[in-house]
């Protein structure tokens, strides 16, 4: 059997090595509280907070790390705001966070805020928050005329959705909630608006009502009803002279006029639609 012989100093030598290894391998992970570090933001809320009605509360966060310790401040809508001269607000020891409570009246603590944290070696900057009080949204009153079409024309009937939090779905019904039919000769637009290529008689009735949902703030709103009165030809006109009511060039309802022009930011989907009148 060979032995191994080692000279004096290499188990020290050993030593040092796996100390040295074990310093680095720690050091990359756990910085020494002696070891000063520049401020960063480690946390913070969204760049939008919604405050929707049925939440209890809406945090304001902010977290940093530094050695020393950061200290916070806040400013709203570029101003100077410090959260701990409000007692409705609740704030966090040793933290940048402070809470907004549901009380009923947030349009005040609407606005941009940004969090700063600071040490003696400098200043870390969190990003823009804004703080939403959404409104609820209405159709506004109007009266509306009646919409009056010959038979075989194309009519178009307006929803005009009101402004809301996103997403918006727009949904055509009755008012007693029933669906209106859509098929080849009826449809709906990307803008909300129901398209019908060309009139029959069924479609005259006084209750077609659009719903705007904003499925966030568990909203949903309705237009007044609109009516619409179908003229149908008379029964004593004659086949030629009916059908000369019908037929004609055919045309886009939309997108209107000869060419249309859409504006999107990158990585936004693209929606093209094409709606024609006519039989």
């Amino acid at each position: 059997m060979r032995s191994q012989q080692r000279s004096p100093g290499s188990g020290a030598a050993l030593g040092l090595v796996a100390c040295v290894c074990a310093f680095y391998a720690t050091a990359a992970f756990d910085i020494p509280l002696e070891v000063e570090q520049l401020p960063s933001i480690t946390e913070q809320s969204p760049s939008s907070l919604i405050a929707f009605p049925f939440d209890e509360s809406f945090p304001m966060t902010c977290e940093a790390k530094g050695n020393p310790e950061p200290e916070y401040r806040w400013t709203k809508n570029g101003q100077e705001f410090d959260p701990s001269l409000d007692p409705r607000l609740m704030k966090e020891e040793n933290s940048g966070t402070f809470v907004i409570p549901n009380n009923g009246n947030l349009t005040e603590y609407q606005g941009t805020y940004r969090c700063y944290a600071s040490n003696k070696l400098g200043t870390a900057i969190s990003k823009e928050i804004e703080f939403i009080v959404p409104h609820v949204p209405k159709f506004p009153k109007e009266t509306l005329e009646p919409v009056v079409v010959e038979e075989g024309q194309a009519f178009v009937l307006q929803c005009n959705p009101p402004k809301g939090i996103p997403p918006l779905q727009i949904y055509w019904m009755t008012i007693n909630l029933q669906h209106i039919e859509q098929d080849e000769r009826v449809s709906m637009g990307l803008n909300g608006d129901l398209y019908f290529s060309h009139a029959v008689d069924k479609d005259s009735r006084r209750d077609y009502c659009c719903f705007a949902a904003f499925p966030r703030i568990r909203t949903i709103v309705q237009k007044n009803a609109m009516s619409v009165v179908v003229k149908t030809k008379n029964s004593g006109t004659s086949p030629d002279a009916a059908n000369a009511i019908l037929e004609r060039r055919p045309s886009l309802l939309m997108p209107p006029g000869g060419k249309s022009e859409t504006r999107l930011i990158k990585g936004e989907d693209l929606k093209w639609e094409c709606i024609a009148e006519g039989l």
